[in-house]
């Protein structure tokens, strides 16, 4: 796939409902012998960007070559070219696959658009790499390869550095290995920097390369897809290897915290009481609550080891995610509410919505546990289930400069590529960097 200057191939004429007649919203009528293509964009005072990646998505799972005719539209040098990359992607494990022509977009005005059109090339790219890292299957893609991925960002110039499982023992890290003592793979913590100022700022990815819930087993139905349980740490290496590309005056590291949750005998059991890096006594209560315990020694270890200006994690943390905004948004939660507004901001201006929830004092009774510091759920019948997720991570975190973004609700895809990974928020937390440096 690539993005050109030029006029080749269909021409695509982009129009605003004007009269009857028109083309009804996301109506796409191809004429071949004049090699054009006709597209309603509905009416332009309800237009939103987003709807041209479904748009191009269409247009180029039809047709190799496509130019657009310049108009002032939103988006326009930003949205085609994500359509046009989602319709080239083709990932999966096939004996034989299609031989494909090369798909190229064409802009006539190219040059006159250069730097955003090259800034959304960049992320199209840095998104598919999440979404296929975070779609590749658990037999596959152990923490041991997920390490390697993060080592091939190297040759972008950027630093890894990787903690293993001696390390963390040393360091008392007792809550990530209690998820990890089930599995026959070690975890690691995996940092990634790009250096490129004074200011720092911490992602950090859950990356449970499978969860089956542990002693506290899932269900069939919402274990098969559990391989995606490490968007968040997909999405971090989708990050920076936008920002080693883009280079900002602000130095970013992307941590990925790497495991897996296995049954086994070995397996932590519920009710166990375990002893966190930061001294916090943790009494598991549900062995499928697993991924605020990597996350929250993890939030420690970056608390202790740096002094970073912004701190936001990415997790498929809890399903009820799903119940409170369903496929179409993340929840947002964090202890610095201008940094909550920044990202729901360029959310908004990206089109991958997120919305926000408290984190009130009151629901930190929902974790008292009577034989620790704090338990790791908030109760058996699910209330505030989201809340309370982010709420145990809020223990560990060390300054007010924190965002939570549980991406469960939006883990796969439902729309374009069904029953592959989506990892969300690439574009827009990279976008939300660039506008700090």
């Amino acid at each position: 796939m690539d993005v050109k200057k030029g006029n080749k191939g269909y021409k695509v004429l982009l129009e605003f409902e004007k009269k009857k007649g028109s083309l009804k919203e996301g109506e796409i009528k191809f004429f071949h012998e004049k090699k054009e293509v006709k597209v309603g964009l509905g009416k332009k005072d309800k237009f939103k960007p987003k709807s041209l990646i479904k748009i191009f998505y269409n247009i180029f799972k039809e047709v190799d070559e496509a130019h657009i005719e310049p108009k002032d539209i939103p988006g326009l040098y930003e949205f085609p070219i994500y359509g046009a990359y989602l319709a080239d992607w083709d990932f999966g494990f096939k004996k034989e696959k299609e031989e494909k022509k090369k798909k190229i977009l064409y802009y006539p005005d190219y040059k006159d658009h250069k730097d955003e059109i090259e800034v959304s090339k960049i992320l199209a790219e840095a998104q598919l790499f999440a979404r296929e890292i975070a779609s590749t299957p658990s037999n596959i893609a152990t923490p041991e390869w997920m390490v390697k991925k993060a080592r091939e960002l190297k040759k972008l110039g950027l630093e890894i550095k990787v903690l293993n499982k001696n390390d963390m023992r040393k360091l008392g890290m007792e809550l990530f290995l209690a998820v990890n003592q089930g599995s026959n793979h070690d975890p690691y913590l995996v940092q990634i920097t790009y250096k490129g100022g004074k200011d720092e700022i911490a992602f950090l990815g859950k990356g449970l390369c499978f969860d089956t819930g542990g002693l506290s087993i899932k269900p069939a139905r919402y274990m098969y897809q559990m391989h995606m349980d490490k968007s968040g740490a997909a999405v971090v290496l989708g990050i920076m290897k936008a920002i080693a590309q883009l280079k900002p005056k602000i130095t970013v590291h992307g941590f990925l915290a790497l495991t897996e949750n296995s049954v086994d005998a070995k397996s932590i059991q519920p009710g166990a009481v375990v002893k966190a890096l930061d001294g916090t006594y943790v009494e598991i209560v549900h062995t499928d609550a697993e991924g605020r315990l990597v996350l929250g020694d993890s939030l420690a270890y970056i608390y202790k080891k740096l002094k970073p200006k912004y701190v936001i994690d990415l997790a498929t943390l809890t399903g009820a995610a799903n119940i409170i905004t369903g496929r179409f948004a993340s929840p947002i939660m964090g202890n610095n509410q201008d940094l909550v507004n920044e990202i729901i901001n360029m959310a908004e201006k990206e089109q991958e919505y997120v919305w926000p929830l408290p984190l009130w004092d009151e629901y930190k009774t929902l974790l008292k546990s009577s034989i620790a510091d704090i338990k790791n759920i908030g109760g058996w019948d699910g209330e505030a289930s989201t809340i309370t997720a982010a709420k145990f991570l809020e223990h560990f975190v060390k300054k007010e400069n924190w965002a939570h973004i549980d991406i469960a609700s939006t883990m796969d895809d439902k729309e374009l590529h069904q029953g592959l990974a989506q990892a969300p928020m690439v574009r827009t937390l990279v976008k939300w960097v660039l506008s700090k440096g």
